[in-house]
């Protein structure tokens, strides 16, 4: 995972929080498997020692990309 692409995605998320894990692939040119290594690594899945920033929420058939409070006080920051 580069830090560019996880910037991206915390950035995106920043301009408009609960995008659809589809759109947010499309929007950074992601494949899903790729997209999927960002947010084990950006997510709170402790198998995968996660950061936190990014939460999933389930809306029927629909995975939502939300930030955390943590991940939008670094976009904040940054």
């Amino acid at each position: 995972m580069s830090e560019e692409t996880a910037l991206a995605l915390l950035r995106l998320l920043r301009e408009e929080d609960g995008q659809s894990i589809h759109r947010v692939a499309r929007r950074l040119h992601l494949g899903m498997s790729e997209l999927q290594r960002v947010l084990a690594a950006l997510g709170d899945d402790p198998r995968f020692d996660g950061l936190d920033l990014v939460e999933r929420r389930e809306d029927g058939d629909r995975t939502l990309l939300w930030l955390t409070d943590k991940g939008r006080r670094l976009v904040d920051a940054a």
